[in-house]
Parts: structure tokens; C-alpha cells; sequence
């Protein structure tokens, strides 16, 4: 155990010398998506728990949606917790690399219940960790998140097939609860999916020792999702009326596909698509990339595929790459998993499926490094490997297809390099395991040399201050200040950071209503619901539409000059006053149609003489009055309090976007809550002075907690009625020999 607790610690500090500049103090990743969206939700929780509130609900972008929904703001992941009273900027980039050091070390877990030795485990650590897909999609933090628990899950199905310990059916269920929580679905979806195909390859033999050893490798991984119910009940009902409630189209699952069999050159050579600071391709870099580093791509061919499952794992690699095709995908792959497998066809970005090749990679790889020190015959196969890999090499430089000759032989250049050192390594095989350690630096030198400007660093104190020039003219809360932002991508969330409130945004999960209101202030109609066709993270309302009062933002912040003088400046960004209803008012009438057919009606509703509403209401409407706005509104992040004094019955219009967990009280009693103005709520009130409260608790906290607990208890009887088996042998023993 000594040496395999310096093995783990061996595996961790391989990520950290790697990202040794992220490890630095006072640096930070600072990627557009860092920017624009995930630092600003980062201060939002913090803004919200600053007030003393329950992070519920947000109304820094698109009007306000439940923080419970939007998985990116990781409110279940315990390193969020831990990394919480950080710089917003740096406490993500100290969550990534706990998050990759997790990852690293679980692998070398893993290796260890497959019976392979510190080095291998080592190995494979950072070829997982630290491959291209890995890094090149840091700036999308939610994927380390959720990937990083990965190897716990299989470590947890060979440790029970090996022990018949309970406890590693637990840990494989913590670790699939772990890669939901990690809040990236699609890189949960796929890992679940390779661990319960994995699980169902290992039954057979865990059939031969006890039926209970078989359910609770096949039941860890469905419990395991019942205990990230809290979570996913939530987003699920997010999901369904958000963008992407009607589906999406075949087109929109299939964007961001490998478009031809140029791409193979990106897979040897990945400085050819270009990086961050240029790009030399169809699609982006990120996107594109799924290079493995050569040494890990010729040890593959060491590997022993009839032990250890080692021919599944080399299946879902070599599927992983084909499904990257996307719709280019032979015998139309790709197509039938979006239409039959269940949930697939939720998703985007096919390339994301070299995830899943990277990580089959890593262990195979560590595989043909074993079979290398126990058979140093093999050397052949992983000589013959690096030869093949040079060749492809030589034939990219020869032909370009499109790309940069000079760049490309250039990086060819890199590349033979790195075949002859790892070819010279190779021939000298030896069992001594001071000859296997160096394996790793060989695939740190390769990757650090192909990565290229990835990722994109500097210091955190500089992120998070756009517009902190204008907060001297928006209201202090709990006073309403909603503001409007037309600013460049970087700054679509600045609103949010700024703990403002706001109208527009960037980002993947706000209410479809809000587009389709935003939407029709360019078309000048409601449209029905749809299934998505593109991406609509960075929606946008035409600010002299006749509906712009109905938003209830008095203030719009811009990066161009209007017909009106700005009240304040932050560098190119400009404040000025919109017309806009109050957020709380009383009105007398009222008017029902369907929304399909409401806009010319909430061109009236946005000057606050009438609500529509979609369906009758018993109450008769009064005649169309001037509204009148509430005495006293206080807007807090789960609550908006109102005392207001009704001239006559009517309805008290209140501009929060309708979702399902409001509840109003009105003087103290339960009130009704009605959709109104298309996106908004109104209640019905008598003549006199009232106060009403409008209070926001997810609707599916409860039952997900309520399934967890269940589901927690389940897990509890699985492992009770699993028989412990006392074991003395190594790991791995249940396998049959090489």
C-alpha cells in the first residue's frame, strides 16, 4: 500500500506539473466561455448566498430561470463548495485541477483493481487526464467534472468482481451519481453508458460466485442516477421548458461532426487544425480534437484483448471514433443511435464521443505497457506501431488536403521527433520499472508539444469588472434593476456579475418563452413551440420593438450610440433609460387568446391598460385604466414583496417569467397565480390596499431528495445482502491469466 499511496500522489502531481502555470497562484483560465458565462455564474451563487438566500433562483440573465436547472452552476458538486470562497475566476480553475487530479488518480485506482502494477497505473493516469480532449475542452469545465469520476466507476466493478467487497459496489454507485453531479450530461451519458456495458461483460463471471455479486454490479449503476435525482429532476423540468422542450432537429444533433477523412490528420498532427489564436478548418479546434498521443496509440497494439475485457474497451474506442463522423458516419451509425437509443438524441457535437476513445485508450495503453515489461518481445508490435504512425505522418506532410503546407511539415517535423524517442525507448524493453516510469514523461513531452496555446491562461484579478463603471447609476437592492445588456459576447453576462438583473444573456438554459418573446420583437409574432435547428445561446431583442416596456427594464446597456444621451460610460459601454412598466402594477382589464395569436394584444398589454391571458377568467374584466404601480417593491433572489393599493378589482401584473414553484400569498392568504403576458404572472385582487408576496421553491427538489434517499437505502440493502467474500489474493485474480 506504501507504494501504491506514492503511485496516487505520483498520478496527481503529473496534472499539476503539466498545468503548472494554472497551479500557479493568482492565474486563471480565461477562455470566452470563462468569461461570458461561467465566472459570471460563479459570482452570481456567490451574490446569492452573500444575500443570505438559498441559490433557487437567478435573475442576473434572461429574466431569471431556477439555478437548480442549469446544471453549470455544479450547485451539488462538493468542490464547488470548497472552491466557493475563491476569486470567482480562481476557484474554477483550482476546481478543474482538483477535478483532473481526481481523474488521474482514479485511473491509477482502477488500473490497480485490474492487477496491473504502480508504474502502468501512473501511465495511464495522465494519458487520460492530460490528453488533448481533455485539455482543449478545460474551457468547457463541466466535461473534467463529470469525467473525472469515470474510472471510479469501472474501478469499483473489476474491485467487487476481484474482492466480493461490498464496499466497491458502493463506490461504483457514488462514482455514477459523481459523473451526473459533475453537471456535463452528455459526458455522463456516454461514461454510464460504457460502466453498465462493462458491468453487463463481467456478470458471467460474477455469476459463478453468488447472484448477489452479479445484481449489485448491474444495480450500482441505475441507483447510482437515483441518488443525483435532487439534481436531475430539476434540470429535467428546466429542460422541458426550455429551447430544447420541443427536441431537436437531426441537423442540430449531428452539428459539429468530423466532416471528411481529413481529420485523420488532426489525429496525428493537431497543431494542423490550428488553435486558439488561429484556425485552419471547418470546425473549431476543440471540437475537432481527439489526438492521443503517439506513445499511447502504439502501445495499443501491445495490448492483450482476451483478458481483462481489454476487447471491449477497444470497441467503444474504435466506436467513439466512428460515431465522431457524426452524419458522415458509415452505415449511417450516428443517425441510428439519435433515433434509438434513449436520450442520445438530446445531444450535439458527435467529436465528444473521442472521449470515451481517449479514456479506452489510456487503459489499453497502460495494458501494452504491462504485456511490454513482462514480454519484452512485444517490443516488435509497439515498434511496428510507431513505424505505421510514421508513415501516416509522412503521407500528411506529402498531402496536405487543404491544410497549411508550411505549418504542417512543421509539426510533422515535432513529430518525428517524438516516434524516434519513444522508438528508441521502446527497444530497450526491460521489467525494470524505472525503464516503464519513463513512459510518462514521453507522453507529457508530446502532448505539451501538441497542445499548442491550449489552455488559455492569465491572472484572475483582471476577469470579472466589466461595466463596474456604470453600478453608481443601477439601484441598490432590494430595489428593482433590471438592465437590459446589447454588449459584445464577452460581456453578455456582465449583468449577471455585476449581481444586476437582466434581460438577455448567454448560455443554454433559459426559459423558451423568453426567446420567443425576445423573437417576436424582430418577427412581430408569437411563434408555436419547435424543435431547435441551431444553436440559440445568444439570443437578442430589437429595442424599438413596441413590446420593449413589457420586459420592465428601465435600463439598457450597450456598445453603441442611441438617438439619447447615456446616463453613464464604462469604456465603450453606454447606459440609458428605456421606457419600461413597472415590475409590480394593477390593471383593470383584461383579454384572453392563445398565444399563437396574442401580439397584437400584448403590443397593448406592453403599455400596462390590459393583461392577456390565455384562457377566460371567470371574474368579468373592468375597462382599460391607466395601470397604477405599487407603493413598495423589494426584490430579493427566491422572493418579490409588494404593497400596493387597487383603485378597483382587477389583476396585479407582476414581470417574472411564469415557471412552475412560484407561489403568491396576498395579505397573508393563499392567492391564485396566473400565466399572463405570454411570459409573465398576474393574480386577481379586490379594491383596497394589499401586499403580496411571490415566493419561488423548485417543485422537484423534494421528490429528487425523496428518490436519493430511496435510492441510498436500496444501495444499503444491496450491499447487505451481498455476500463479503475474504480474499487474500491479488487483484484481478477472478480474471482468467493472460
Amino acid at each position: 500500500m506504501k507504494g501504491w499511496r506514492a503511485a496516487w500522489f505520483a498520478a496527481a502531481l503529473a496534472v499539476l506539473a503539466y498545468h503548472f502555470r494554472l497551479a500557479l497562484p493568482g492565474n486563471a483560465l480565461i477562455s470566452n466561455d470563462f468569461r461570458s458565462l461561467f465566472i459570471p455564474l460563479r459570482v452570481g451563487l456567490q451574490n446569492t448566498l452573500r444575500e443570505g438566500s438559498w441559490p433557487f433562483w437567478q435573475r442576473g440573465m434572461f429574466l431569471g430561470y431556477p439555478m437548480l436547472g442549469d446544471i453549470q452552476f455544479q450547485l451539488f458538486n462538493p468542490l464547488t463548495w470548497l472552491t466557493l470562497p475563491l476569486h470567482p475566476a480562481r476557484g474554477i480553475t483550482v476546481q478543474s485541477l482538483l477535478e483532473l487530479c481526481l481523474c488521474s488518480v482514479g485511473m491509477a485506482f482502477w488500473m490497480k483493481q485490474r492487477g496491473l502494477k504502480a508504474t502502468e497505473a501512473v501511465f495511464a493516469g495522465a494519458v487520460f487526464a492530460l490528453c488533448l480532449k481533455q485539455t482543449v475542452h478545460l474551457h468547457h469545465w463541466t466535461f473534467a467534472a463529470s469525467t473525472c469520476a469515470w474510472p471510479w466507476m469501472l474501478a469499483g466493478l473489476d474491485g467487487l468482481a476481484a474482492t466480493g467487497r461490498r464496499r466497491f459496489a458502493a463506490l461504483t454507485a457514488l462514482a455514477t451519481a459523481g459523473t451526473w453531479i459533475g453537471s456535463s450530461p452528455q459526458m455522463a451519458y456516454f461514461g454510464t453508458g460504457l460502466a453498465f456495458l462493462y458491468a453487463l461483460s463481467l456478470a458471467p463471471d460474477l455469476l459463478q460466485h453468488g447472484r448477489g455479486h452479479a445484481a449489485a454490479a448491474l444495480c450500482a449503476i441505475p441507483i447510482g442516477i437515483a441518488l443525483a435525482a435532487p439534481l436531475l429532476l430539476p434540470v429535467h423540468e428546466l429542460n422541458a421548458l426550455g429551447p430544447r422542450g420541443a427536441g431537436v432537429t437531426y441537423r442540430f444533433a449531428a452539428s459539429w461532426s468530423w466532416p471528411d477523412s481529413s481529420v485523420w490528420t488532426a489525429m496525428l498532427l493537431p497543431r494542423a487544425w490550428g488553435g486558439r489564436a488561429e484556425f485552419r478548418g471547418p470546425m473549431n479546434y476543440w471540437e475537432l480534437q481527439g489526438y492521443l498521443g503517439l506513445l499511447p496509440m502504439a502501445l495499443v497494439l501491445a495490448a492483450p484483448l482476451r483478458t481483462r475485457r481489454n476487447w471491449l474497451l477497444l470497441a467503444v474506442a474504435l466506436l467513439g471514433i466512428w460515431i465522431s463522423f457524426g452524419e458522415h458516419a458509415w452505415l449511417d451509425l450516428h443517425r441510428f443511435a439519435v433515433r434509438w437509443m434513449p436520450g442520445y438524441g438530446g445531444f450535439r457535437n458527435p467529436t465528444r464521443a473521442l472521449m470515451l476513445t481517449a479514456f479506452c485508450v489510456a487503459a489499453l495503453a497502460a495494458e501494452g505497457l504491462a504485456r511490454l515489461r513482462e514480454q519484452p518481445r512485444a517490443r516488435w508490435l509497439v515498434l511496428a506501431g510507431l513505424g505505421i504512425l510514421a508513415v501516416c505522418v509522412a503521407l500528411a506532410a506529402a498531402f496536405p488536403q487543404g491544410y497549411s503546407v508550411q505549418h504542417l511539415r512543421a509539426d510533422a517535423e515535432v513529430a518525428v521527433w517524438l516516434l524516434a524517442a519513444c522508438a528508441v525507448w521502446a527497444y530497450f524493453a526491460r521489467s525494470d520499472w524505472r525503464w516503464a516510469a519513463i513512459a510518462v514523461p514521453l507522453f507529457l513531452a508530446d502532448v505539451k508539444a501538441q497542445s499548442w496555446d491550449s489552455p488559455e491562461i492569465g491572472p484572475a484579478a483582471r476577469e470579472g469588472h466589466a461595466l463596474e463603471a456604470l453600478a453608481p447609476a443601477v439601484p441598490k437592492a432590494p430595489e428593482p434593476r433590471r438592465v437590459a445588456a446589447i454588449l459584445e459576447w464577452e460581456q453578455a453576462n456582465a449583468v449577471l456579475a455585476r449581481g444586476w438583473e437582466g434581460v438577455t444573456g448567454y448560455g443554454p438554459t433559459p426559459i423558451d418563452r423568453v426567446l420567443r418573446l425576445f423573437e417576436a420583437t424582430w418577427t412581430g409574432i408569437i411563434r408555436p413551440p419547435r424543435q431547435i435547428n441551431e444553436d440559440e445561446n445568444f439570443p437578442r431583442f430589437r429595442i424599438d420593438s413596441p413590446l420593449i416596456p413589457l420586459f420592465g427594464a428601465p435600463l439598457i446597456a450597450a456598445n453603441r450610440e442611441a438617438i439619447v444621451a447615456p446616463i453613464a460610460r464604462d469604456g465603450d459601454a453606454r447606459l440609458y433609460r428605456l421606457p419600461a412598466l413597472p415590475r409590480v402594477f394593477w390593471t383593470a382589464a383584461w383579454r384572453d387568446a392563445p398565444d399563437e395569436r396574442s401580439y397584437p394584444l400584448l403590443v397593448e398589454a406592453a403599455h400596462g391598460a390590459l393583461a392577456v391571458l390565455p384562457e377566460p377568467l371567470a371574474q368579468p374584466s373592468g375597462p382599460p385604466l391607466p395601470p397604477v404601480t405599487a407603493d413598495r417593491i423589494e426584490v430579493r433572489p427566491n422572493q418579490v414583496t409588494a404593497t400596493l393599493t387597487a383603485p378597483a378589482d382587477g389583476l396585479v401584473v407582476l414581470l417574472e417569467p411564469w415557471f412552475p414553484g412560484w407561489r403568491a400569498t396576498l395579505d397573508d392568504a393563499p392567492a391564485p397565480l396566473l400565466r399572463a403576458d405570454f411570459l409573465f404572472m398576474a393574480t386577481p385582487v379586490r379594491a383596497g390596499p394589499h401586499t403580496l408576496r411571490l415566493a419561488y421553491f423548485p417543485d422537484r427538489l423534494l421528490p429528487g431528495v425523496a428518490i436519493a434517499i430511496v435510492a441510498a437505502a436500496l444501495l444499503v440493502l444491496l450491499c447487505k445482502l451481498t455476500m463479503q467474500r475474504v480474499d487474500t489474493r491479488s487483484p484481478g485474480s477472478y480474471f482468467p491469466p493472460p
